[in-house]
């Protein structure tokens, strides 16, 4: 599982530069995450979906797709807030 993590958090960066990107078990084979990154600045909740799914298919097999369950996806600032409470 560490490693499906290392390659789906380094696919990840390499499309979204600068971007936080966390991953964490959600189940016994599947991730679930969140990617934080400057760029989805005043981009719809959908079109940022899109955009990450769009990454993932192209660079993940049929079954290490199937293996994410959610990447939530934020602006920096919104991560600050989120963490904040």
């Amino acid at each position: 599982m560490k490693e499906f993590i290392r390659q789906v958090t380094d696919l990840l960066r390499q499309h979204f530069p600068d971007s936080d990107v966390e991953f964490a078990r959600a189940g016994p084979q599947r991730l679930g995450g969140l990617l934080a990154w400057s760029g989805f600045t005043g981009v719809e909740q959908i079109a940022r979906q899109r955009q990450v799914w769009q990454v993932l298919r192209a660079g993940l097999p049929p079954e290490g797709q199937l293996r994410i369950s959610a990447v939530l996806t934020l602006t920096p600032e919104e991560m600050a807030a989120a963490r904040a409470g």
